[in-house]
């Protein structure tokens, strides 16, 4: 009779059959090694301290800020570089209407405005107050001049700028090379800006300003018959002041009751003005333009003297402005007291090339 052939394996107890869990442990090893190499990629920035058993030593700064410890790492051409580019952004955006005080200062700073510990608004408000009597400003800084030194966390910057500005208040053209000093916190803010030294101080008393082009066309009224009748006098007359010594004091504009001016008022002087100046021309071939300033004393009797350029443009402009000037009929005089005195005036003559 024959046997299954499988009948030896029907009994063959089932507790003797095991599971082969060779996979499932070659999973849970490369699972740990990914961790360990994971942990080590993410947390641990140089290998070798972990083998090694010298205590680490942990160096701290006073100061936390990026920016310094970036700072502190700098040379000297580095740092030179940096801080020119930051005043150059300062001055560009101040002088183009975009100065932001936040985008500059620190939070509560002394400034050049002789004012302490002003807050971003106030910084503000006072600045802008501040320009509305410096028209026209003109400022540039000698980049040269640049220099700096550590005051713990702090630059201590100085530079030299030449500003021009006229001040409507007083009728003054001001031009002036200033010393600053800038210091700029840990955090890149200015925390003060003041001046240190004005030296080449130049200041004196301006006219309102004259547009011969607006008098172009315009009906003044302006004859030399109408001259000498309003000013009663005749229209020459010797420097060596004729007027004898009584009351010959020399008055400005912001002391006289009443300033002197061109018979027919400003229109008649801009367009005697127009009429008269020949545009020299030297100033036509080398695209030479500007204002000439030119003081001089208008006398009791309204003649002109001490006729003085205060500051030209050359190329026979500043000739041609002191020739029309001299050929000038009087003048309305100042008047104080309802008595006609001595004025000191400045005059800017615009030279202006056609388009």
């Amino acid at each position: 009779m024959e046997q299954p052939v499988n009948s030896q394996q029907e009994n063959v107890p089932k507790e003797n059959v095991r599971k082969d869990r060779s996979l499932l442990y070659m999973g849970a090893g490369l699972s740990a090694v990914i961790l360990i190499m994971g942990y080590l990629t993410f947390f641990v920035n140089d290998l070798s301290t972990l083998f090694s058993t010298k205590e680490k030593v942990i160096r701290t700064a006073n100061n936390k800020s990026e920016l310094l410890n970036k700072n502190a790492g700098m040379d000297d051409v580095e740092i030179h570089s940096s801080l020119v580019k930051f005043i150059e952004a300062f001055y560009y955006d101040q002088q183009r209407g975009y100065f932001d005080p936040p985008s500059y200062f620190s939070n509560i700073t002394e400034t050049y405005y002789n004012f302490h510990n002003l807050t971003y608004q106030r910084l503000r408000e006072v600045h802008y107050k501040r320009l509305s009597n410096m028209l026209n400003m003109s400022q540039s800084w000698n980049v040269s001049s640049l220099t700096y030194t550590r005051n713990g966390s702090q630059l201590i910057v100085n530079f030299w700028t030449q500003v021009s500005y006229y001040r409507p208040s007083t009728h003054r053209q001001e031009s002036a090379e200033i010393k600053n000093e800038m210091i700029i916190d840990e955090n890149g803010k200015i925390a003060s800006l003041r001046e240190l030294e004005v030296t080449n101080l130049n200041s004196y008393i301006v006219a309102s300003k004259i547009d011969t082009a607006a008098a172009e066309g315009e009906e003044t009224g302006y004859t030399n018959s109408e001259v000498a009748k309003e000013s009663n006098i005749t229209q020459t007359e010797s420097s060596e002041n004729p007027e004898g010594k009584s009351d010959n004091k020399l008055y400005d504009l912001g002391t006289v009751q009443s300033v002197p001016e061109f018979v027919g008022g400003q229109k008649a002087l801009a367009k005697y003005l127009k009429s008269n100046l020949k545009y020299p021309l030297s100033a036509q071939e080398n695209n030479v333009q500007g204002k000439v300033y030119i003081s001089f004393v208008v006398n009791k009797n309204g003649g002109l003297t001490d006729l003085k350029i205060i500051k030209g443009i050359g190329n026979g402009c500043d000739e041609e402005a002191m020739r029309v000037l001299k050929s000038s009929p009087a003048w309305k005089p100042g008047m104080n007291d309802n008595k006609a005195v001595r004025t000191s005036y400045t005059l800017p003559i615009t030279f202006q090339l056609a388009n």
